[in-house]
């Protein structure tokens, strides 16, 4: 349902998202996989970095890109693009292109790659991206004399992102094959030149500090990482993500979920909207309410919250990216 310039213009949203609880989350498990990632790095002609296209800004954390990957020749693959409008691809590989350069990051190239789940039947790497990997390589190993890149038998390729799934099978695929060891090197490509893709943990810690999340565009880093699900979920919870989402919605002007939710007009309140949602969908759950002795059916807000997180995760709802402000003020 579309509602009129003049209702919104009346509808007053929220400036800012505030986190209201405690998020405990301590990814210990990256700073060991940067020691790992550190020792692949020497073997490596060129880094794959994997980020959603959703967030192309949010979350990249380029002061640990550069100290990590130093010379290394980049190729940013931008995941998911078919959930975001072509029409903002030119801008946000303009000032990606700007970003990197003026933090002195070997940026090769760009890609823009469907989501896994619409891609499943690839079973070959895309003749351009491999062109592409292949020229990355010569023109790094061209320029590159050390002997462990002149006595490594093809092309190794080392993939980075950030939590909670940084990518790998976007490149793979997600049957091409099983890991034995966590030392050996997967064969992606035969013809016409060897490539191999690390199984390293390929990890990067996000760029926001978990304990600054007080600070405005931090705590929005934080919930658009989220969002797209970089977090896991159980770490957020559902009901906060969909707040987020209401609020992102209500900055943008995108009406979508009063449909979803049979509103009759926009709402900041997501307590509301999860209900409305609950009622039309005949979603409820049943408790014991102690003091009238009996099981009482109340709409279940956590299974509405999850299936307007999903819905906008499968680009039922935007193919505007989140990070719409960052790349209008580019």
């Amino acid at each position: 349902m579309k509602i009129s310039s003049v209702i919104w213009n009346a509808f007053k949203p929220r400036k800012e998202f505030h986190i209201n609880k405690s998020i405990q989350w301590f990814p210990g498990h990256m700073h060991k996989g940067l020691n790992e990632i550190g020792r692949r790095l020497k073997r490596t002609d060129c880094v794959l970095e994997i980020h959603d296209a959703r967030i192309p800004f949010s979350g990249r954390n380029l002061n640990l890109i550069k100290r990590l990957c130093h010379n290394k020749p980049i190729i940013l693959i931008l995941n998911k693009a078919d959930l975001v409008d072509t029409e903002w691809r030119n801008r946000i590989e303009k000032k990606l292109v700007q970003e990197m350069r003026s933090s002195d990051i070997h940026l090769h190239d760009i890609f823009f790659m469907k989501s896994l789940e619409n891609n499943r039947n690839s079973s070959k790497l895309d003749q351009k991206f491999l062109s592409s990997i292949i020229d990355c390589i010569k023109e790094r190993r061209s320029t590159d004399q050390s002997d462990i890149l002149k006595t490594t038998e093809g092309y190794n390729l080392l993939v980075l992102g950030i939590p909670n799934k940084p990518g790998k099978a976007t490149i793979v695929g997600p049957t091409a094959g099983v890991t034995k060891a966590v030392l050996e090197r997967i064969k992606i490509c035969d013809y016409p030149e060897k490539i191999y893709l690390f199984d390293s943990p390929g990890i990067l810690e996000p760029g926001f500090q978990i304990t600054k999340l007080s600070d405005r565009t931090q705590c929005e880093t934080f919930m658009r990482c989220a969002l797209c699900g970089t977090i896991a979920d159980r770490v957020v919870g559902m009901e906060l993500i969909a707040d987020y989402l209401l609020f992102w919605m209500n900055q943008n002007s995108i009406d979508d979920y009063l449909d979803f939710f049979g509103l009759q007009k926009p709402t900041d309140n997501i307590v509301e909207a999860l209900t409305y949602g609950a009622i039309k969908n005949n979603n409820f759950r049943s408790f014991y309410n102690i003091d009238k002795g009996q099981t009482e059916k109340v709409p279940n807000l956590e299974q509405m919250a999850e299936s307007f997180v999903l819905n906008f995760r499968k680009g039922n709802l935007s193919t505007i990216p989140l990070d719409k402000n960052l790349i209008e003020n580019s």
